[in-house]
């Protein structure tokens, strides 16, 4: 019984590193003090003026990512 338990655990470890590693490599976006999509100045802490910009950004990225760019 302790071998699959083991296994199990030994999986979910594997999983979860693998995870961290591909974060690891995503490009973090850093705040500027400009929003990241409509360029409009925004507080320096932020990254987006609001959420329809950080949805439509992160919706020209996922298109991006399927084209392979």
């Amino acid at each position: 019984m302790s071998d699959i338990a083991d296994r199990a655990i030994w999986r979910i470890e594997k999983d979860v590193h693998n995870a961290m590693a591909h974060v690891r490599k995503q490009q973090m976006l850093e705040s500027d003090g400009r929003c990241h999509f409509c360029d409009e100045q925004i507080a320096p802490a932020l990254l987006f003026c609001n959420m329809d910009c950080r949805d439509d950004y992160d919706k020209e990225k996922a298109a991006l990512r399927r084209a392979g760019r």
